[in-house]
């Protein structure tokens, strides 16, 4: 497979799990900069693409300068274990796909910089001392800080301006799911937001959440456990549909789900390359402690096919901001 890179092509090999990057034949390992990735790559595609693009953007493009190992990790277990084995080996740097891996890598090396990429909420996760100034060995992409749940908030309000009432859906159980509902409620009130919140461990209680609520209750749901509708699109899309009640996501994927007006969230390959850059940042020898977290850009999708059978009118301001619209 060829990529374009700066008006020539480098070659992109994978071998047994391995990165190879570069035109010509791969050096000695020992000569190259070693970086693992690990988390669920395996349905993050677009995310492990973006860092290595990243990467060779910053100028670790051939063999001689890096290699990177992408190994698939679907749980904390299985990210240790392919964490401690990169450590053993002398692992110059380690990209970590979501908090379970990040947990892990931190975990295992009190040495070797971690860029997670991303988690929700670094500085509540106690990953780094602050946004500006991580200290330690880690530092990344927050998704879901208050900063981000400020822009998704705005934004959503801008498809749906009266927007007054919000149902959450989450999942108590989840971590990341905690954190980004205590920043929902921090910010919430600037923005003239009031949250109604409704934990759902599984489908059937989301679906039964949703049909208790109406219109009267609250204008929009926002669903906050992605993989309920990852897992039960049809019968989530169809309560929310009953109750008139539009359903907004931070995932893109998800925005062509029935009943889903609104995607409000990064860009994976984007988000990825912002990984990258900063992974070449320390491999060049900055320190994790100096690199300030960063933010991906928020896109808007939105689903018209939805909003026209639920009777939302969505403004054409919203409209020619979204990166994409389903008709």
């Amino acid at each position: 497979m060829a990529i374009g890179l700066g008006g020539r092509t480098a070659l992109v090999a994978v071998v047994a799990g391995t990165l190879l990057l570069g035109p010509g034949p791969r050096s000695r390992a020992e000569q190259a900069r070693h970086v693992l990735v690990v988390g669920p790559t395996d349905g993050y595609g677009a995310l492990v693409g973006g860092v290595s693009e990243g990467l060779q953007s910053a100028g670790f493009a051939e063999p001689a300068r890096i290699r990177v190992d992408i190994r698939n990790a679907r749980s904390a277990d299985e990210a240790k274990a392919a964490i401690g084995a990169a450590v053993d080996a002398g692992v110059d740097a380690i990209v970590t796909i979501f908090g379970p891996s990040t947990q892990a890598a931190r975990a295992a090396t009190t040495t070797v910089p971690i860029v997670f990429c991303p988690v929700a909420d670094p500085v509540a996760a106690k990953l780094v001392a602050s946004n500006e100034a991580p200290g330690g060995h880690l530092t990344g992409v927050a998704s879901a800080d208050a900063e981000a749940s400020r822009r998704r908030l705005v934004v959503f309000r801008q498809v749906l301006p009266e927007l007054k009432r919000l149902a959450v859906l989450f999942d108590q159980g989840f971590p990341p799911d905690r954190v980004q509902l205590a920043n929902l409620e921090h910010v919430a009130p600037a923005i003239g937001v009031t949250l109604v919140t409704r934990a759902v461990a599984d489908e059937d209680a989301a679906v039964a959440a949703l049909r208790s609520l109406g219109r009267t209750d609250v204008d929009a749901v926002l669903v906050l456990k992605e993989a309920l509708l990852r897992r039960a699109s049809e019968e989530v899309g169809r309560a929310g549909i009953a109750q008139k009640l539009p359903i907004l996501v931070g995932d893109q994927d998800l925005v062509s789900v029935p009943g889903v007006v609104a995607a409000v969230g990064p860009d994976q390959r984007a988000l990825g390359k912002i990984c990258g850059r900063m992974t070449a940042r320390i491999l060049d020898g900055a320190k994790p402690a100096d690199l300030a977290i960063e933010h991906p850009t928020f896109e808007l999708l939105v689903n018209l096919k939805s909003a026209g059978s639920l009777g939302v009118a969505v403004p054409q301001r919203a409209l020619e901001q979204a990166v994409r619209v389903v008709r």
